[in-house]
C-alpha cells in the first residue's frame, strides 16, 4: 500500500502542471485525468534523476522532497480549484475507466507469474533500476562496457520511475515492476480512448483500446514489461497534445508537448530518434501555419525552449555517463568483413510483409490499412499529418539501420526487435487512423 503514495504524488504533480499550463482551456475531465497521470509519472522520473546528478547516488528523502516541492511550487499557478477540473467526470467516464481496468486483468495474471517480466525487462530495465537503487555511489557501473548486453548506451526513464516508487520503501520489491505491468497499458488505453472521445464525442471509441490490447501477443508484450509500450504511451501523448494545440492555439499545449517529447527521448535510443524527428516535424507545422502569422514565431520559440529544457536529462546522460564504446554497431557500408548488401535489404523488406500480416497481431494492421484506405485524402490533412509524417520517417530510419548495421544477422535482429518497434507505434497509429476516419 505504501507504493500508492508516490503514484498519487505523481498524479497530483501532473494535475498541477496541466492546470498551470492550460488554466481555463483545459480539455474534458477524462482527458485531463489521463494527461495528468502520464505527465506526472514522467516528471517524477526526471526529478528522481536529479538525486544522481547532485549526490551521485539515490537519496530517497531528497527524491521525495523534490517531488513534493515541485507540486507545491506549481500549486499557486494551477489555482486553488485545480481539483475541480475532475469534478465533472460523469458516470459514463467512471464506467469507461472501470472497463479499461477490467481490460488489464490478463496483464495482471501474466505479471503474477513473471513479476520481473521477460528477458529485456529483467536483463535491461529492472537490472538498471536495481543498480540505481542499490548501487550507492557506484550506480554508474551499469554503463560499464563489460555488461554491454544490458544496452549500456540506452537512457533509462523507466528504471528511474521504478526507483521513484521504491524510494518509499527500503528494498526493491518485485511489486513495483508487477504494478507497472498493469499501469502502463492502462494509461495507454485510457489516453487513447480519452483523446478519441475528446475529438469525436463518440463513446464507441472505447472499443479501440479493447481491440488493440486484447490479442494474446500484445498482452505478452505489454506484460513482459518491455519499455516499448512506455515509449508508445509518451509518443502518443505528445501527438495528442500537439493536435490539441493545433485546434485551440493554446500555448500551454506546446509547453506540455515539449516536456513529453523529453520523456520520449529519455526512454530508449529509439525514443531519442523519434523525439528529434517529431520535434522537427512539429516545428515545421508551427512555422508554416499561415493562420497564425502574428504568433507563430512566439509559438516556435516556446516549443523550442520547452523541448530543449526537457532534453536536458538526455544531454546530461550523453555527456557525463553514456560510454563512448560498447555500441553494437558495424557500418556495413564500410565494413569488408560484414558488408551491407541488397540481399540483406530484401530480407528486411520481406520480413516486414510477413510481420504486418501475421495472425499474432489480431488483425490490427489489416484493420488500420482498411480504415485509412476508406478515409481517403483526410489521412494527410493538416490536423493529423504530423503522425504519419513522423512515423514514416522513423520507419525509414530503422529500416536503414536494419540494412546498414551488420553487427547482427538480419533474421535474428528482425525476429527479436521488429515486433516491439512496431508495437511502440501502435497507439499513435490508432489515434491517427480513427481521427482520420471521423474527419472523412
Amino acid at each position: 500500500m505504501i507504493y500508492i503514495l508516490p503514484l498519487l504524488i505523481s498524479f497530483f504533480l501532473g494535475l498541477a502542471l496541466v492546470n498551470a499550463m492550460l488554466k481555463e482551456r483545459l480539455p474534458g475531465p477524462l482527458l485531463t485525468l489521463f494527461l495528468s497521470a502520464v505527465t506526472g509519472l514522467g516528471l517524477s522520473g526526471f526529478l528522481t534523476f536529479t538525486s544522481f546528478i547532485f549526490f551521485n547516488r539515490l537519496v530517497p528523502w531528497f527524491v521525495i522532497g523534490i517531488n513534493i516541492t515541485a507540486l507545491l511550487a506549481l500549486a499557486p499557478f494551477a489555482g486553488i480549484n485545480a481539483l475541480s477540473s475532475l469534478k465533472h467526470l460523469t458516470r459514463r467516464d467512471t464506467g469507461a475507466i472501470a472497463a479499461l481496468a477490467v481490460l488489464m486483468i490478463p496483464m495482471a495474471v501474466f505479471a503474477s507469474l513473471y513479476p520481473n517480466g521477460g528477458w529485456d525487462a529483467w536483463g535491461f530495465w529492472n537490472t538498471k533500476a536495481r543498480f540505481l537503487f542499490l548501487g550507492g555511489s557506484e550506480w554508474a557501473r551499469m554503463f560499464d562496457p563489460v555488461i554491454w548486453r544490458t544496452e549500456i548506451v540506452y537512457p533509462f526513464l523507466l528504471p528511474l520511475i521504478h526507483v521513484w516508487i521504491w524510494s518509499f520503501g527500503s528494498v526493491p520489491t518485485s511489486t513495483v515492476p508487477l504494478a507497472m505491468t498493469c499501469l502502463i497499458p492502462f494509461l495507454t488505453a485510457g489516453m487513447l480512448f480519452a483523446m478519441l472521445k475528446e475529438s469525436t464525442g463518440l463513446w464507441r471509441m472505447l472499443l479501440v483500446p479493447a481491440w488493440l490490447l486484447s490479442g494474446m501477443f500484445v498482452i505478452t508484450l505489454s506484460a513482459s514489461q518491455y519499455c516499448d509500450l512506455l515509449l508508445g504511451l509518451f509518443l502518443m501523448t505528445a501527438f495528442a497534445l500537439f493536435l490539441l494545440f493545433q485546434r485551440t492555439k493554446q500555448p500551454g499545449y506546446l509547453v506540455l508537448t515539449g516536456l513529453v517529447l523529453g520523456f520520449v527521448s529519455f526512454t530508449k535510443v529509439e525514443g531519442s530518434a523519434l523525439a528529434l524527428i517529431a520535434a522537427a516535424g512539429m516545428l515545421i507545422l508551427i512555422l508554416s501555419d499561415i493562420t497564425a502569422r502574428d504568433t507563430r514565431l512566439r509559438a516556435a520559440g516556446l516549443f523550442i525552449a520547452s523541448a530543449a529544457a526537457a532534453a536536458l536529462p538526455l544531454a546530461i546522460f550523453l555527456l557525463a555517463y553514456a560510454p563512448k564504446h560498447g555500441v553494437n554497431f558495424t557500418n556495413g557500408l564500410l565494413s569488408t568483413e560484414h558488408p551491407a548488401s541488397w540481399e540483406r535489404l530484401q530480407i528486411v523488406l520481406t520480413y516486414y510483409s510477413k510481420e504486418f500480416t501475421s495472425e499474432k497481431w489480431n488483425a490490427v494492421w489489416i484493420g488500420f490499412a482498411g480504415i485509412l484506405l476508406l478515409s481517403g485524402k483526410k489521412i494527410f490533412s493538416r490536423g493529423v499529418v504530423i503522425i504519419p509524417a513522423v512515423i514514416g520517417l522513423y520507419a525509414l530510419t530503422f529500416t536503414a539501420m536494419y540494412a546498414i548495421n551488420t553487427f547482427y544477422p538480419a533474421p535474428w535482429w528482425l525476429n527479436t526487435s521488429l515486433n516491439r518497434i512496431i508495437f511502440a507505434t501502435t497507439p499513435s497509429l490508432a489515434l491517427w487512423a480513427f481521427l482520420a476516419a471521423e474527419e472523412a
